[in-house]
């Protein structure tokens, strides 16, 4: 069932459609009703409370901190007033229906990035390449791709190779530079992929790989939500406030042929027939659960690997964008691979940079960050010289560091059959974007809901 629509009043009305149909609401009303109990208040949980309260059952949610949200963190801190930047969660395509839903029942508008009219901008051997046309790209930069490959956008290239391949089946054991390989990507080829592939080709299973670049690929132009990300966490909480329990650390799940009792950190026992477990994957597998963790658990979490992410930003001057003659994007095969202006300027006309350091990226910047704002900001002037206004921060979230997040969002590894996962066992309900399929993004939190609700109203 799909109970993200265009407003509350319809989502109630296929909440009435189940009991028409002969699905029991018995359990969701009632003066013996235990509430249903949340673990964890990220976008996931903060959805699944909004949908069982709006249909009429209890709920009742618990967040290791006293921030909600996981891993959407907007940062303001140290820029211009009226500027932020997107430590997590930001972009939004324009199929992520249930994202557009949400954010129009919670009356927050969307905003395209900013689009400035110009050229492209690649980086290449200390040297800034503009472009217009894939063919404008000089020599050196293209030898060794193939015929066909020098026609295609050098950061669209893993998607243009998936466009029209046959699927491939999810027990195939090829990573997906293998499969690409396979499908005539050249050695040159590769660089281009490695740099622009959000996961890393050489670890990710092909048929997942697949799935993500066709997603990817059918996403069309990427929105953001105006003022910040951190909105539709506020708004979701504003509505529910006396439901959410802050700074309050589930400790273990003890699991009962029909009931489930979680104790917190200050040794009280809170009993529940259900219970969701809206968390990451590794915060999930590191609950103490008695008698023992399920083994379906077990089993799916050896079939995910945790992968990272660290962004970085900046304060640039968004009138040089438009004196340089440049769109919002400069890329390269180092970090920063890609970069981006957030939509909000400033009273005196600055704007957010944004950058990701993903695979191999990493060590680089975080070192970077360790040593503190003058390295960030030595390595991003040596990489970005065009920019001249550009003010660097070091504020950000380390997640494979964060205990309550292990991580920016899971994949299939290359050999792993990558199963879908056991979403309800007994007592016990999973709800994140890293049992959906959109893992990472705002909309797989939010898929991940429906169906974690559509279980429990099912029961």
């Amino acid at each position: 069932m799909k109970y993200w629509s265009s407003s509350r009043r319809d989502f109630l009305k296929a909440i009435a459609g189940l009991a028409l149909s002969g699905t029991s609401l018995a359990r969701t009303s009632g003066p013996l009703q235990r509430p249903v109990l949340i673990v964890g208040g990220g976008l996931a949980g903060l959805a699944v409370l909004d949908a069982l309260q709006a249909a009429g059952r209890p709920a009742l949610l618990f967040e290791a901190s006293a921030r909600l949200g996981g891993r959407i963190l907007t940062i303001r801190d140290g820029l211009e007033p009226g500027l932020r930047a997107e430590a997590g969660g930001e972009q939004i395509m324009r199929s992520h229906q249930r994202v557009h839903r949400l954010a129009s029942d919670l009356r927050i508008p969307l905003a395209d990035y900013p689009f400035l009219e110009g050229d492209l901008v690649f980086r290449h051997h200390s040297r800034m390449l503009r472009f217009r046309l894939p063919s404008d790209l000089p020599a050196d930069l293209t030898d060794g791709l193939s015929p066909w490959e020098k026609t295609r956008w050098p950061h669209r290239l893993h998607l243009a190779y998936t466009e029209n391949a046959d699927p491939v089946a999810d027990d195939d054991p090829r990573s997906a530079l293998q499969w690409l390989r396979d499908l005539g990507l050249s050695r040159r080829g590769e660089a281009f992929v490695r740099a622009f592939a959000t996961v890393d080709p050489e670890q990710t299973s092909a048929a997942h790989f697949q799935r993500i670049a066709r997603r990817e690929a059918a996403g069309g132009n990427s929105q953001v939500l105006a003022g910040g990300s951190d909105r539709l966490i506020e708004a979701l909480a504003a509505r529910h406030a006396q439901s959410i329990r802050r700074n309050t650390t589930i400790r273990s799940v003890v699991i009962g042929e029909n009931t489930a009792t979680l104790l917190d950190a200050a040794g009280v026992a809170h009993v529940a027939d259900q219970v969701v477990l809206a968390l990451p994957l590794g915060p999930l597998l590191q609950l103490d659960y008695r008698p023992g963790q399920p083994r379906w658990l077990a089993r799916w979490g050896e079939a995910r690997v945790v992968a990272h992410e660290l962004k970085v930003h900046g304060q640039v001057d968004a009138r040089e964008f438009a004196a340089l003659g440049i769109r919002q994007h400069i890329m390269g095969f180092e970090f920063p691979r890609m970069t981006w202006l957030l939509p909000e300027h400033s009273a005196n006309g600055k704007a957010v940079l944004n950058a990701t350091a993903v695979h191999r990226q990493l060590a680089l910047v975080k070192e970077a960050r360790f040593r503190g704002v003058q390295d960030m900001d030595r390595l991003l002037r040596q990489r970005l010289p065009l920019l001249r206004t550009l003010e660097v921060t070091t504020r950000g979230e380390d997640w494979e560091n964060n205990p309550l997040i292990c991580g920016a969002y899971t994949y299939v590894p290359a050999g792993s059959r990558g199963s879908p996962p056991v979403l309800r066992e007994g007592p016990l309900v999973l709800a994140g974007s890293d049992y959906s399929d959109y893992s990472g993004w705002m909309e797989g939190a939010l898929q991940s809901a429906e169906v974690a609700v559509s279980e429990i109203l099912r029961a």
